[in-house]
């Protein structure tokens, strides 16, 4: 049975005038939790009750099972929760013109100290950390910030680490880096709490996870429970005010196949791996070639790009018949999109804006783009709504790569290409599938530009897919879809 840190039943949290609850909130040693909200403020006031700034209005309090109570409750709540807990956001707590055994160590003595030199030498080593013990933090980047601050929680012995709205600002490799380290920690009995928003939290690690909506508890799910299409259902925003299932229009929308037309028809498809690949792929469709193994991935690849020597087989791209060299004809004149998130970066040009960048392909294939203010205040307008975090200006080389990824989508949308290829290999490094990355390839099918999705060993959102292809070892299976 694992050891409880602290919960609190029926909680109210108050920050100035603002009340919100009833929470129900429960921290174990060595469990790794989630707390979800798409509410910037909802946020902003867990991590201040955290960190001992706002108060708990009412609710039971209890520590290692007993409850707190009598006329000094809430300040020795407080102390409680300062002794247990350390919250790392993004704001860091770290100071810049300290080096790294400094900042583990405070508060304590700023002296160089042999032994604190030791010990911080140790525990980088023991969580495979590889920063310098006399780098200032001003000199490090954001993951490794990070790490410094849970390593200063490690050294004060907290037992229960609050990580707040930080996925969103790392690199998928960062964020890989980091859930490993969240491993680490609970193996050896700490608990490692993330408060986010749904496009950035990793669900798969978690041994439960809460939904605040609306300053309230509205779900609740242990690791048996936990579903990606039912949480996100719980999440009251723009984006999902409809509710999931319905936003998507998959699950029961009407397929109007032959009258819509076939835009990609691959016929006995062979290569030197591939034994036999047939596909249909219809305006609006969005399928998924799932490949079993890398080598199945790298030829599926390869084949879909025109890039596979020594294959047969008949192509159908738009009404026009010929082998795979089609398609790669095709992805050269920008007709069909190509996206490998795994190298995003390379798909966007870094020292050019946000703006420039999206509007690249346009200017391609219409003349005299720029001079078309219509068209260039509608493809302004849309990264607006898209990214509304960042100014039109902004340079690539300055984003996150979700943020790329984000820019990737929204330029093919804006493009019209005939096809979407999406290559996801398993070095992307992501559990599920983000939940924007899913709302943009919907909004790809509903625009009339079917989407195919070659993945490694990753499973893709099954409510919005029409077809499943499941490749293993060169042997092509199709699985129908229960469309319900």
């Amino acid at each position: 049975m694992k050891k409880e840190i602290f919960r609190i039943e029926n909680g109210m949290i108050q920050q100035g005038r603002i009340v919100k609850g009833p929470f129900f909130l429960q921290f174990r040693e060595g469990e790794i939790s989630g707390i979800i909200t798409d509410n910037s403020f909802e946020k902003e006031i867990l991590v201040n009750f955290f960190r001992c700034r706002n108060m708990l209005k009412e609710g039971d309090f209890y520590e290692r099972g007993k409850r707190v109570f009598g006329n000094q409750q809430y300040k020795t709540i407080r102390r409680l929760i300062s002794e247990k807990v350390s919250v790392i956001s993004g704001n860091s707590q770290l100071f810049d013109s300290l080096n790294t055994v400094d900042n583990i160590f405070i508060p304590g003595s700023i002296i160089k100290n042999k032994k604190q030199e030791k010990i911080a030498a140790q525990l980088m080593d023991f969580f495979d950390i590889h920063i310098s013990l006399h780098a200032r933090s001003r000199e490090l980047t954001l993951l490794q910030r990070l790490q410094i601050e849970i390593l200063h929680a490690v050294a004060l012995r907290h037992k229960l680490i609050i990580v707040a709205d930080i996925n969103g600002k790392l690199r998928l490799g960062e964020r890989h880096k980091l859930g490993k380290f969240y491993e680490q920690l609970v193996q050896i009995g700490y608990g490692v709490c993330q408060i986010e928003s749904l496009n950035h939290i990793s669900l798969n690690k978690m041994d439960w996870v809460q939904i605040i909506e609306k300053g309230k508890s509205v779900g609740y799910f242990s690791r048996p429970e936990i579903d990606y299409a039912e949480i996100a259902s719980l999440i009251n925003s723009p984006v999902r005010e409809k509710g999931f299932t319905e936003l998507l229009e998959h699950k029961n929308r009407q397929f109007f196949h032959g009258q819509e037309g076939v835009v990609l028809e691959l016929k006995n498809l062979k290569s030197s791996h591939i034994h036999d690949f047939s596909l249909k792929l219809y305006r609006k469709d969005i399928v998924e070639i799932n490949c079993r193994t890398g080598t199945d991935y790298t030829e599926m690849e390869n084949i879909l790009t025109g890039k596979a020597g020594g294959s047969s087989g008949e192509v159908l791209y738009r009404g026009k018949a010929g082998d795979i060299s089609i398609l790669k004809r095709a992805i050269g004149r920008w007709e069909i999109g190509c996206v490998d998130f795994v190298n995003i970066e390379n798909l966007l040009f870094e020292n050019l804006s946000i703006t420039e960048n999206v509007c690249y392909p346009l200017c391609l294939k219409i003349r005299n783009f720029h001079g078309h203010k219509k068209y260039m205040k509608a493809a302004k307008d849309y990264i607006r709504m898209v990214m509304p975090d960042l100014e039109l200006d902004t340079k690539v080389k300055n984003l996150t790569q979700e943020q790329i990824m984000r820019l990737v989508l929204c330029k093919w949308i804006l493009c019209k290409p005939g096809l979407l290829l999406l290559f996801i290999s398993s070095a992307f490094a992501k559990d599920e599938p983000d939940l924007f990355m899913v709302r943009m390839i919907v909004e790809l099918s509903r625009c009339g530009i079917p989407v195919l999705v070659i993945s490694e060993r990753y499973k893709f959102e099954s409510e919005i897919i029409e077809a499943e292809y499941i490749v293993n070892n060169g042997t092509v299976v199709k699985k129908e879809q229960d469309r319900g």
